[in-house]
């Protein structure tokens, strides 16, 4: 995927999330989404539960399937029927969207607004919104997929769970257990379990131990083979405290709600009522061409007005909507 480098980040710094992003995604998660910036995703984000790549300029911007040779049962002797050399792939095309984020202010906002107006702050601050929205848009197709209409008719014949789960309340084991099982099912595995911190919360719990002697024991075996005696009563929101592994899952990405701001409660902006178990290779988020800019400065209102403007052209295939599960919850808010 296309990068829109933040300029606030070394090359050495690059380095280091790379080498997190290999050996703790969970923490990386929280970089991204806590120390760079907190009020916005990260295009990084969305490697974590798609494939990502960019298209240059020019490129045939297609998904190629391979098909297979037929295999017949024969009988000695017999003269086998060959086939023709055929280009045997399927090719289907992306559909191209454009999003753009703009900015303009009078000079004199430029020049004695303070650093909130200064141009280096609002060009990082547009990109990043841009960036989020690419987010958003690629994690709401995926959400939309499978609906409470759809997941019994589509679901296939013979399978026991469906692509759609309403675990009817806050998110059960019972739901997440059979979500990873489907998905580790019909695609080469679970890519990552993904959700705000709201939604996920009751995995701080049930993610540590199970209950062995009934709901009214305290007989348990702990998950992972961890000892006994090591469960953590965390809050749920306490960062990096919560279960970094489940059923074979180590990806476990909990997203940070971002606040509106400029009312007054602040009024969360993601949604706490879905859970997602992506499996790996069921689609892909492309970027075409990479970020364009332009900025420039109109002279003839008085003060003149600075402009600054970018926009990404992008595109999104899912090509295994069987490999993707969604569990319905009832979250509360702390």
């Amino acid at each position: 995927m296309a990068r829109i480098v933040d300029q606030r980040l070394t090359n050495e710094d690059r380095r280091a999330l790379a080498e997190l992003s290999n050996k703790d995604r969970k923490a990386f998660a929280e970089v991204i989404t806590e120390y760079i910036d907190p009020v916005y995703l990260s295009l990084d984000l969305a490697g974590q539960f798609m494939s990502t790549r960019e298209i240059k300029l020019g490129d045939v911007y297609t998904k190629q399937f391979k098909g297979k040779y037929h295999v017949q049962q024969i009988v000695p002797g017999q003269i086998t029927l060959g086939e023709q050399i055929t280009i045997r792939n399927k090719a289907i095309s992306y559909n191209l969207d454009i999003l753009s984020a703009k900015a303009k202010y009078n000079e004199l906002e430029l020049a004695h607004g303070g650093p909130a107006y200064r141009p280096e702050t609002v060009r990082s601050d547009v990109r990043a919104a841009l960036n989020e929205k690419l987010v958003m848009r690629g994690w709401n197709a995926l959400s939309n997929i499978w609906s409470v209409g759809n997941a019994g008719a589509l679901t296939y014949s013979g399978s026991s769970v469906s692509n759609y789960l309403d675990a009817g309340g806050p998110l059960t084991s019972t739901a997440l257990d059979s979500a990873i099982d489907h998905v580790n099912y019909w695609s080469p595995g679970v890519r990552t379990i993904i959700g705000t911190e709201q939604a996920l919360a009751p995995l701080s719990t049930f993610g540590q131990y199970r209950l062995i002697s009934g709901t009214l024991s305290d007989n348990y075996v702990t998950l992972d083979g961890r000892p006994e005696g090591t469960f953590q009563n965390v809050s749920p929101y306490a960062g990096s405290q919560g279960v970094e592994n489940y059923r074979g899952v180590s990806n476990i990405v909990r997203l940070k709600q971002i606040f509106d701001e400029t009312e007054y409660p602040k009024r969360p902006l993601l949604p706490t009522d879905f859970v997602l178990v992506i499996g790996e290779d069921i689609g892909e988020f492309i970027t075409y061409g990479g970020a364009q800019t332009k900025e420039w400065t109109d002279m003839e209102p008085t003060p003149p007005y600075w402009n600054y403007e970018t926009w990404l052209q992008f595109g999104m295939m899912i090509w295994n909507a069987k490999g993707l599960v969604k569990i319905k919850v009832t979250s509360t808010t702390p």
